[in-house]
């Protein structure tokens, strides 16, 4: 599971790490069995375009083989793709500062510049969504570089080609004032200065025991075309490029914070160039999938897809959560091996005995780069999605405690109620349902396309993205009771006389989940996470939605809406944050090469 659900994770950091289980039913032994060959050190954390994950590739196909699952890939069982696997920082990157020191009887412009620098990886360090490229200009400090009708630090200024700094987060008082939460991300922030037409913004921590803390750096999950060279800096050395004579960061923040008015000013005789070099490394990884047939001619051209990712960290990336960062294997053994066994697991079983409807078993990669092998094959479909009757997700069910156990999707087919409170009779299971059916795992690719889905969690944990998620700690028994239940789930559907409805309504558009704040208003555009030089690409439209209204359709690519340029999805949700329910703007896309231009006019959520 990726990198959105990390804030949940601190929430629950108090508890303890599972202690070891063992199986003690042939089904827990199995699974438990996979989950240690998945999580081995030979599989190396699994990282996509690695060693390991190729492993962990033939390993799953092995057993496809052995069941004796129709290939259903481009090259036997293996669907293969690219994608950006990691950035790294190239051979140029600098940040050198001219400053015009007064000297009494001296004119400024025959007072030769004094140079002040910045350490790359001590001082400061580019984010990965950076642009690359040299930029040189003026210097202005911009506050928190927000902008909203009762607080906005661009008002008084005036940064078209200056460098801004800017601070992290909201004062103490904007908090709660959900205009400004709305504008308080580093990219919504970025978006806003490159909007001003900055050349670029540097981030610094406000006081605190992080102010000198530099984030770890890596690639950003949801696009890296942001627009602007973007660097983060430690606030020490960022303090001191101050002007001796004006205001320091330290008071501008203060006051700031006392008045509730903004303090941007433009630096006296202070100009600076800033160099980026990021590096994007590519690879090639795969999708694993086969095909169990159905029993029924009349129904066997229908299709269920039961799927998991099989993809981790590796070594630890960007989306990390280890104290240290020194490189280690992140085993994934619940994130997501649990779910990986799982399809392997069910493969076996309906091998065995399949149902009236054909199953699709695939294992994803790229999943914590942002669902990038879902989105590739429901983009590329081996099978025509028009013969996907529903989709079936596991992702972390391999740390059953209490007998808690959630499924999601729920609002996305009038069947599944009454499905899932047949699947769980009788079963020591405490279910909890949750409607929508987008969220941070490969269900949302299908529910994207019009395809109802489950999605099947046992919650999260301490050892979440850690090194420490380790076969070891996977209940293997309770993952078998889940199972139980999917299995039933899985049948139910396979055997049903009719095709699964795909409700419309009750789903919510994947675009208003990158924040945590209440937008006032949905466009009900469905993203594709993955990057796309161009702007943002559309999996899809919410039926009945503003731009279905509009006239949007899936694989349109969105490069603006309103004023504001659409590179990625923290720019469309900026600029879904200034309008409100009536509003009416412009949307501007490209549609099989040709730029278009429509109305759209916004509803309330």
């Amino acid at each position: 599971m990726p990198y959105l659900r990390r804030i949940l994770v601190i929430l629950i950091l108090a508890q303890s790490s599972a202690v070891a289980q063992q199986p003690t039913t042939p089904e827990g032994m199995r699974i438990a069995d996979h989950v240690r060959v998945l999580a081995s050190d030979s599989c190396g954390g699994r990282g996509p375009a690695t060693m390991g994950i190729e492993k962990a590739a033939t390993y799953i196909s092995k057993h496809f083989a052995e069941y004796g699952l129709q290939p259903a890939g481009r090259v036997a069982y293996a669907d293969t793709f690219s994608l950006t696997t990691g950035v790294k920082l190239g051979a140029q990157n600098s940040v050198v500062f001219e400053v015009v020191i007064e000297r009494p009887g001296v004119p400024l412009d025959k007072t030769k510049p004094t140079k002040l620098g910045w350490k790359l990886g001590s001082d400061y360090q580019p984010w990965g969504f950076s642009e690359s490229g040299t930029v040189t200009g003026e210097v202005a400090f911009v506050g928190y570089g927000i902008s909203s009708a009762n607080y906005d630090d661009y008002k008084d200024i005036n940064v078209k080609d200056k460098i801004v700094i800017v601070l992290r987060g909201l004062p103490k008082w904007a908090e709660k004032d959900e205009a400004l939460k709305q504008s308080a991300s580093l990219r919504a922030k970025a978006t806003l200065a490159r909007d001003k037409g900055a050349l670029a913004v540097a981030f610094v921590n406000e006081r605190g025991d992080s102010a000198d803390v530099l984030a770890r750096f890596g690639l950003d999950r949801l696009g890296k075309n942001s627009g602007i060279v973007a660097l983060q800096v430690r606030r020490t050395p960022c303090s001191k490029i101050f002007p001796p004579k004006g205001m320091s960061l330290f008071t501008a923040e203060t006051t700031i914070e006392q008045t509730k008015k903004p303090q941007s000013f433009v630096f006296a005789n202070t100009r600076a160039t800033v160099v980026t070099s990021l590096a994007f490394e590519e690879g090639v990884t795969q999708n694993i999938v086969g095909v169990v047939r159905g029993t029924d001619p009349s129904l066997a051209g229908e299709y269920v897809v039961i799927g998991a990712h099989y993809d981790h960290l590796g070594m630890g990336d960007e989306n990390s959560l280890a104290a240290s960062s020194t490189p280690s294997i992140h085993y994934g053994a619940d994130d997501n091996a649990s779910g990986t066994a799982g399809v392997i697991e069910l493969a076996g079983r309906l091998s065995r005995n399949p149902g009236k409807r054909s199953v699709i078993f695939m294992t994803f990669s790229g999943e914590e780069k942002g669902l990038l092998g879902s989105k590739h094959w429901v983009s590329n479909p081996t099978i025509p999605l028009t013969s996907i009757v529903a989709m079936i997700n596991m992702d972390m069910i391999g740390r059953l405690k209490d007998g808690k156990l959630n499924v999601q999707g729920l609002g996305t087919s009038s069947m599944w109620p009454a499905i899932i409170d047949s699947a769980k009779k009788d079963l020591p299971l405490v279910v909890s349902t949750t409607a929508d059916g987008f969220g941070p795992s490969d269900h949302s690719s299908f529910t994207g396309k019009g395809i109802p889905v489950l999605f099947y969690f046992t919650g999260l944990h301490s050892d979440y993205h850690r090194p420490s998620d380790t076969w070891d700690k996977v209940n293997a028994d309770g993952e078998a009771l889940v199972l139980t239940m999917v299995e039933r789930s899985l049948r139910l559907i396979t055997d049903a006389p009719t095709r699964p409805d795909f409700t419309k309504g009750a789903d919510k558009p994947a675009a208003n989940q990158s924040s945590s704040i209440a937008l006032k208003v949905t466009l009900g555009v469905i993203p594709d996470y993955s990057d796309d030089p161009q702007g943002l690409r559309l999996t899809g439209v919410k039926p009945g939605s503003p731009a279905e209204k509009a006239g949007l359709t899936g694989d349109d690519i969105m490069t603006k809406l309103g004023n504001t340029q659409i590179k990625n999805i923290y720019d469309l949700m900026t600029a879904l944050g200034t309008f409100k329910p009536g509003d009416v703007a412009e949307v501007q896309f490209i549609r099989d090469g040709k730029t278009l231009t429509k109305r759209v006019e916004f509803v309330g959520k």
